[in-house]
């Protein structure tokens, strides 16, 4: 293939993780719990014809391709609510006012294995150098409202130029409109990060942003490959090879992670797009 067709290319690398089924049971006032059997399944997948220089991997020293298995860290049973304002730190209430309002919480850090879904693939950049952006044709985290308002995925991306953080909200990939809600913490639209000997949590506001600015513009031009989107994931150099480690966790704090959120199913797809950088530009 020659070098003017691959300038002409958006290149793509689709990651398609697992699909999770998650049944929710019996809650407590406004914060749920969740107990119950996952069933955890490896996809398969196809992707879309064209020059691809983006690939990925699910160890860095492994065999990169179009598509990857996920490994993930630990085996969780289910999604359990918990709460994190950077991904460092992971937190779960322990006790409520008779109104629902959390008021201790505990650290739960050490046993996220078996709360959320966790895990890293690692992006390679082939040929040429491009942007990373999230691609919404092939994200897909189930089509239940009330669960995708309170879902979150977080990233933390490590590339050559640094490290950066970022927690999505999953609320515009689907219908979340009628998403029934009630506050369970004392400040409204926050999160903790912090919890004292005593179990009283220091709240922040909630860093979670939207995935609109993150996604790759889909259009009929250039093949049908994406373009760029307004905010790269990242930048790769080529040949360079960035890590993203993710979660995917049920945001307790969230006005949506309610009673009303128990009972249904969710699953997790991931999909990335790369865009050589000078079309980016």
């Amino acid at each position: 293939m020659s070098i003017k067709a691959l300038r002409r290319s958006a290149f793509l690398a689709v990651f398609w993780i697992i699909l999770l089924f998650v049944t929710l049971t019996t809650a407590t006032y406004a914060w749920f719990t969740i107990s119950a059997t996952t069933n955890v399944e490896p996809m398969s997948s196809a992707v879309s014809e064209g020059d691809v220089n983006l690939l990925i991997a699910a160890r860095k020293d492994g065999s990169f391709d179009r598509q990857c298995s996920l490994a993930l860290t630990g085996s969780p049973e289910y999604l359990a609510p918990v709460s994190t304002a950077d991904l460092d730190k992971f937190y779960e209430a322990t006790a409520q006012t008779r109104e629902g309002i959390s008021v201790l919480y505990r650290d739960v850090t050490a046993q996220t294995d078996k709360k959320l879904l966790h895990g890293t693939v690692y992006l390679r950049s082939e040929y040429r150098d491009c942007d990373v952006y999230l691609r919404r044709a092939g994200l897909d985290f189930g089509n239940n409202g009330q669960i995708l308002s309170a879902l979150r995925l977080g990233m933390k991306i490590t590339s050559q130029g640094g490290t950066q953080t970022l927690i999505f909200r999953l609320d515009e990939l689907g219908n979340t409109q009628n998403a029934a809600s009630a506050v369970t913490v004392s400040s409204k639209g926050t999160v903790v990060s912090a919890v004292n000997d005593t179990g009283k949590a220091t709240l922040v506001k909630d860093p979670a942003v939207s995935l609109a600015d993150y996604l790759a513009v889909e259009n009929t031009e250039n093949d049908g490959h994406p373009a760029a989107g307004r905010q790269a994931l990242m930048h790769l150099n080529v040949d360079e090879v960035a890590a993203v480690e993710f979660w995917l966790y049920m945001e307790g704090c969230d006005e949506n992670c309610i009673n009303a959120a128990q009972q249904k199913d969710t699953g997790i797809q991931l999909s990335f797009a790369g865009v050589p950088r000078e079309e980016a530009q």
